[in-house]
């Protein structure tokens, strides 16, 4: 159980942010706006908030979910990355998706190329 905690609850915690955070500021103008004219929230208003957060969320993490349980960690975390880039693109029009794409590209090349130093440093250092 704290091993699946542990795996599962970083993405989880990660795309309900996003999600979370995107869904407010879009849904913010209308809550005040019926808040205004009624005083109150309207239940339907409520349950179309929760319904649309519930789904973007599923929408959101199943893949990086599905990578996870298969003990691909790193990979369900750079799609959690770039899906995250594409929700943020969908739901404000900011495009985030290329810097998202761009910063796991030069994470790669820069790992790459610790790694081949590295492994130059220590043949050199056997030498």
């Amino acid at each position: 159980m704290h091993n699946a905690i542990k795996k599962y609850a970083p993405i989880l915690f990660l795309s309900t942010a996003t999600v979370s955070g995107l869904n407010y500021f879009e849904y913010q103008a209308i809550i005040q706006i019926s808040q205004a004219q009624t005083g109150t929230i309207p239940t339907n208003l409520t349950s179309e908030i929760i319904i649309t957060i519930a789904l973007h969320l599923i929408a959101l993490s199943v893949l990086p979910l599905a990578l996870s349980a298969k003990n691909r960690t790193l990979t369900a975390y750079v799609a959690l990355i770039i899906l995250g880039g594409i929700y943020i693109t969908y739901m404000t029009g900011i495009n985030a998706a290329g810097p998202a794409i761009t910063i796991i590209a030069f994470c790669y090349l820069a790992f790459y190329g610790y790694s081949k130093a590295k492994s130059i440093y220590s043949y050199y250092r056997t030498k």
